[in-house]
């Protein structure tokens, strides 16, 4: 079963930055140009993401894996 939780910008980034296990991903909608769907967040990747930009990336979300 996969469970899916609201983030705010700033748990978004600290659960990005520490997910050693990889037992659950943050996702992203609004990422690049897909304003409708959610993309994965990857730490190296997008570390220098402007995590407070609502505009841009107006909603987070946790979802664990399985």
């Amino acid at each position: 079963m996969e469970i899916s939780i609201p983030l705010n910008p700033f748990c978004a980034k600290m659960i990005l930055r520490f997910n050693l296990f990889r037992q659950v991903i943050v996702v992203c909608r609004g990422y690049g140009e897909d304003d409708g769907n959610f993309t994965e967040l990857v730490w190296p990747d997008d570390k220098n993401l402007d995590f407070y930009d609502r505009e841009s990336y107006p909603e987070f979300q946790l979802w664990t894996l399985g």
